[in-house]
């Protein structure tokens, strides 16, 4: 250890160096922290987040069954990361919204089997009726399934059932359409031997019985009043009968007028749940239960049972045939001691079968067939005929007719109808009225699409006519009617998809909505009090019996089979005002009595409804009149209303086929319009298709479990009940859901109903197959369990082409041209599927590429111009030629003189490392001028061929192509002619994006004769010209003078003129030379002569005010010592002065020289004395 000592001397230069030391130190230990603190934080904000994996290098690892970056999102099948099964657990998606397509997974395994299982829905919300969580009573999606759950549901009682082994398998799945939340879901699963039905737990092997059951298995109710009925109701056989206006077990709930009763009568152990059945009632006191879809009961002899009203008991009925069952979305009605039932689905498929069943002799008959294969329908008696309202056919789409059957002929015909056919709705019989009303369902929107309905029409069966009514403004499908009281009573059903207008709603509801037939009103009743929500439901049956209705079976993510009684109190049994009018049933208040209220409490105006319908049918439907080309009331209709001609229902037909039942209408362009009739339709229903491929090739939907093909438009009318548990409409998709196109076994157990049968090698080739944990669907396609995989793959998955090393999943040595972790892929320049034992094939590419596509093995050339599968020819398309074949290659001729720019930058060029060119200059006597531009670096090849010599010569050879110029002599190669010399230029060793500018230029040489010639001649040519157009251009301006002076001088003429006469006195020769005296009496003579003349002025222009003017005269100009002005000047002038006009001046004298005049004179003016 080596130590530092500070001399005195030397002190001041110790402590600075120690200071420094330390000052050293403190930074290096900062760095040192800083460096620490960042990889904590790198590490704590990457591995905080890991939700379902390890964190390593900052990065997730996830457990098997989920994916994402922070391995938050499931996918495939997840299992524990120790792969062991645990008794308690939360089963979720992942957090933030599930994922798109998102297929998730869960195997839950008891420690014995015929144990219970307990489902808690902590949060659930999905999209309704596409994306569905699987609870299957089994190892594997084939396994009966117990529960489907979708939509929002906030207030589920859960589930709880007994396993039939020692599985419970959980599948999710959801569309490409929407994301949400997810889901939740908490379980237990506890060894209890005693079976506590639905009325208790299991705890410590004995079970505790919720409050009204007793009993080992809590099957036995505690017969007693509770609370005494509250004191509003009365116990009568252990059972509280409320009085009106209350409800619930003690009578403890008001019930606005509307009671509902649960009925628990013992019932039989075939009766499990169903939906979609029939509800007949045989006019006695017997209901019969027919058919109706489930999950489980596979049993052919549980589809009809009986109830009898009387004795509230349970039989089940005798079936004689397995031709019948099972069924569901038929129909069936009482007549003359029979049931009869029509259609509906059979073992998935729609029919048009008709049988009886005899009361007396309790045997099924078959009829004959109805005129249509039809699910989704309703049926009613009106005196001898049966009639058929609506449903769904696979042929047909949405049916619009009405079918009739003719008990007496026993003959089938059809209605035709001027509304649009629903599935799923409800009609009923009004006595009162003698009318069907047919309310809500499923209809179509076009031939792609279906939307939910709130329509309600009524029928009348004499006249075959329909009437629109007041919607309910709650469209909805699978829901129940009957008629109570004088009230069209609906209960339940389906808003469809919860996504709508981005909102959230139940997928099934349990609203109770009542319909005023006299006044055509809705009311919605009010049961939030009730709190109802265990009565959720949809595809339940309802049936009216004496004022009474029941309701049966349904679906709420799992399927019912309560029978539940519902009455409508009548106005006479409220005894006080209160009761009397807060009903639902339209009481009021009289003489201390309460009544029924029959007044309406608004009318509608007709006109102003009337004018919203654009179409004869709907005009008539709406009870108003089509006149001319406007629909309005019948006292505003002048005309007289028209009948609607067949051709204005054509818009109701929504297929080809139901089209073509209408001639007035004929298929256009996947519409129904009017025409002349439907000659052939072009293609097949969708329900023909057997094959995924040519189910998606024709615009159909797949179903992959249930291998069946539908309309697009008819997912909600086959698939309602959660039957379609993977679906497609993508060609390229078909082969995914297959378990046997699956490759590798990671492939096959992502998809939940897929297990691997791994081979004997331990390469991990094998076989992808239908299965469960325990083994396949077919036990003897992989008989050794131990190679049988459901939850996790065998280690070693080389793919065949190697093995791994000892106790891993690393393969040694990838054989047969593969690559990858896995050896999964074709090494470069070889093709094929290396997966599962899959050969990989050299590439066939003429030379002209290095790779190919490892997949299909088209060659990636690298010249541009060549192309084909095996670069086998050249783009003549774009003008390249030559021949790839045997070392050739492609060449883009270049005409001389032009410069061409060759852009390389789209996806389509990536692999392009070298383009050709070729060009033949046609001037014997010039030189070649040769430039090549390029964008980046590149290496260029010169050479050049003739008739002589046609093997290439080399000009240059790998010369870097920046901007390379250069010159072909004439002199050297013989141009033009029969020897056609040719250049050839190769630019290689690219990369893209690259660019290039490259041209042959053949310049003339300069003839300064021909120079000069043909200069001056343009010269003298251009001279001419101008002349020319300076000659055109003064004839033209001489033109336009002489027509401008013809203009002025007709403007002149048309002035205002006189003529005057002007003397011009001129000077005496003699008189201007001798200078004498003027002769007096030569002077008097000129004095009176030009008195005589009267001089006056040209012209006066007197102004407006004849105060003043302008006067104009002549002026003798003065021309000196000479009688005339000299030559070449004017010796005169024309003057004006602006004048005033005054009166006449007085008479002057004229005095001669001297004290006395001479003559006396008169000066007269002929003009206003002026004043200049």
């Amino acid at each position: 250890m080596a130590a530092s000592i500070c001399l005195p001397n030397s002190r001041r230069k110790c402590k600075r160096t120690l200071d420094v030391l330390y000052f050293s130190h403190m930074i290096v230990g900062i760095i040192f922290v800083s460096i620490f603190l960042e990889f904590v934080n790198s590490q704590s904000s990457s591995c905080v987040n890991c939700e379902q994996g390890i964190c390593n290098k900052s990065k997730c690892f996830c457990d098997p069954g989920w994916d994402g970056e922070l391995c938050n999102k499931c996918k495939g099948k997840v299992s524990s990361r120790d792969g062991k099964f645990r008794l308690q657990g939360v089963l979720y998606d992942g957090s933030g919204n599930y994922s798109q397509e998102s297929t998730c997974s869960w195997l839950l395994k008891a420690e014995k089997e015929n144990s219970r299982v307990h489902f808690k829905l902590n949060e659930f919300i999905t999209e309704c009726i596409w994306d569905h969580l699987y609870i299957h009573d089994g190892d594997s999606a084939f396994s009966p399934l117990v529960a489907a759950y979708s939509g929002v549901l906030k207030s589920n009682p859960g589930l709880k059932f007994k396993m039939s082994s020692q599985y419970v398998f959980i599948h999710f799945y959801s569309d490409a359409a929407f994301t949400l939340p997810g889901f939740n879901i908490s379980y237990d699963i506890d060894d209890c031997d005693l079976e506590c039905s639905e009325n208790g737990q299991c705890t410590n092997g004995s079970c505790n019985c919720v409050a009204g059951w007793t009993g080992i298995h809590c099957d036995i109710p505690i017969t007693y009043c509770p609370n005494n009925c509250s004191d509003k109701g009365h116990c009568i056989q252990d059972s509280c009968i409320c009085n009106p206006g209350y409800t619930g077990n003690s009578c403890n709930l008001s019930s606005g007028g509307l009671n509902i009763q649960v009925q628990k009568p013992f019932q039989p152990e075939g009766l499990t749940g169903r939906a979609s059945l029939s509800l007949v009632f045989d006019q006695s006191d017997l209901l019969f239960i027919l058919g109706g879809y489930r999950m489980r009961d596979y049993n052919e002899s549980n589809n009809m049972f009986i109830f009898n009203l009387t004795s509230n008991k349970w039989i089940q009925g005798n079936q004689s045939t397995h031709e019948l069952w099972p069924r569901y979305g038929h129909s069936t009605v009482y007549y003359k001691n029979s049931l009869y039932l029509y259609g509906g689905t059979y073992k998935g498929d729609i029919v048009n079968d008709f049988w009886t069943y005899n009361l007396g002799t309790h045997i099924w008959t078959p009829l004959m067939p109805g005129i249509w294969n039809v699910t989704g329908h309703t049926a009613h008696i009106y005196q001898d005929t049966m009639l058929v309202f609506f449903g769904y056919s696979h042929t047909y789409g949405y049916i619009n007719e009405v079918m009739q059957y003719n008990f007496t002929s026993r003959n089938w015909s059809h209605v035709p109808t001027r509304v649009q056919g629903t599935y799923a709705h409800t009609s009923v019989y009004d006595e009162k009225s003698n009318r069907f009303f047919v309310y809500a369902g499923y209809q179509t929107s076009s031939s792609n699409t279906a939307i939910l309905t709130d329509k309600l029409y009524s029928y009348d069966p004499e006249n075959h006519e329909w009437f629109k009514l007041q919607s309910s403004g709650m469209p909805r499908y699978l829901h129940s009617a009957a008629i109570l009281n004088g009230f069209m009573l609906t209960f339940g059903g389906s808003f469809g998809s919860n996504t709508v207008n981005n909102t959230l709603l139940k997928c099934f509801v349990s609203d109770f909505m009542l319909y005023d037939i006299e006044c055509d009103q809705w009311q919605k009743v009010n049961t939030t009090s009730l709190h109802l929500e265990y009565l959720d439901r949809f595809g339940h049956s309802m049936i009216a019996v004496n004022n009474t209705a029941y309701i049966f079976g349904g679906f709420n993510s799992v399927l019912l089979k309560d029978l539940i009684k519902i009455t409508l109190d009548s106005c006479d049994m409220f005894q006080n005002e209160t009761l009397c009018t807060s009903n639902v049933i339209k009481c009021k208040w009289s003489n201390n009595t309460c009544i029924r209220d029959t007044s309406c409490t608004s009318v509608k105006d007709s006109n102003s409804t009337c004018t919203t319908y654009t179409s004869c049918q709907a005009c008539h439907i709406a009870q108003c009149h089509w006149c001319g080309n406007q629909c309005t009331s019948t006292s505003k209709c002048s005309q007289g209303p028209s009948n609607c001609t067949e051709k204005d229902t054509c818009s109701i037909y929504s297929s080809c086929n139901s089209c073509a039942i209408n001639t007035a209408c004929s298929w256009q362009n996947n519409v129904c319009v009017p025409g002349n009739g439907t000659t052939g339709c072009p293609q097949k229903p969708c329900s023909e298709h057997s094959h995924c491929q040519n189910c998606t090739s024709n615009s159909c939907m797949w179903c992959s479990n249930t291998a069946k093909c539908v309309e697009t438009n008819a997912y909600v009318v086959a698939f309602h009940y959660a039957q379609c548990m993977d679906w497609t409409t993508k060609n390229m998709e078909c082969q995914a859901m297959v378990c046997s196109q699956q490759k590798t076994c990671a492939e096959c157990q992502s998809k939940p109903q897929c297990g691997w049968c791994n081979d004997e090698t331990e390469t991990g080739t094998g076989k992808c197959m239908d299965g469960g944990a325990t083994g396949p669907v077919i036990p003897a396609s992989c008989p050794a369990a131990e190679r049988w995989s459901f939850l996790k793959c065998p280690l070693c998955q080389c793919n065949g082409h190697s093995k791994c090393v000892n106790g891993t999943n690393i393969c040694k040595e990838c054989l047969g041209n593969t690559t990858g972790d896995e050896c999964e892929e074709c090494s470069n320049g070889f093709y094929g599927d290396a997966k599962n034992g899959g050969q990989c094939s050299a590439c066939s590419c003429n030379g002209q590429a290095d790779t190919c596509n490892p997949s299909s093995g088209e060659c990636f050339c690298r010249t541009r111009g060549v192309t084909g599968k095996n670069c086998e020819k050249c783009d003549d398309s774009n003008k390249y030629s030559g021949n790839p074949k045997d070392g050739g290659t492609c060449y883009y001729p270049l005409n001389t003189d032009f410069q061409y720019t060759f852009n390389l930058s789209k996806r389509e060029d990536i692999n392009f490392t070298q383009i050709n060119f070729l060009n033949i200059p046609l001037s014997s006597d010039r030189d070649v001028d040769f430039t090549l531009n390029c964008s980046t670096g590149a290496l260029i090849n010169i050479t050049y061929k003739s008739k002589t010599f046609p093997e290439e010569k080399e000009y240059t050879s790998m010369k870097p192509c920046e901007y390379f110029r250069t010159k072909f002599e004439h002199k050297n190669h013989v141009f033009g002619g029969k020897e056609n010399t040719t250049f050839l230029v190769y630019v290689f060793n690219f990369k893209t994006p690259f660019m290039l500018q490259i041209s042959f230029v053949q310049p003339e040489k300069i003839n300064l004769l021909r120079f000069f010639i043909i200069f001056f001649s343009c010269f003298l040519s251009l001279l001419l010209i101008a002349a020319a157009l300076w000659k055109i251009k003064h004839k033209y301006d001489s033109y336009r003078r002489r027509q401008q002076l013809i203009v002025e001088m007709q403007q002149m003429a048309s002035r205002p003129f006189s003529t005057i006469s002007v003397e011009i006195d001129h000077k005496s020769h003699n008189q201007l030379i001798s200078g004498e005296k003027k002769d007096h009496l030569d002077s008097v003579l000129r004095r009176r002569k030009k008195m005589m003349s009267k001089p006056s002025a040209i012209a006066i222009e007197p102004l407006a005010d004849h105060k003043a003017a302008i006067l104009t005269l002549f002026i003798q100009l003065p021309t000196g010592d000479a009688e005339f002005a000299p030559c070449g000047q004017s010796g005169l002038a024309v003057g004006s002065a602006f004048v005033a006009i005054g009166s006449h001046r007085k008479q002057s004298l004229e005095h001669a020289k001297g004290d006395k005049p001479k003559i006396r004179k008169n000066l007269m003016y002929n003009h206003p004395d002026t004043c200049a």
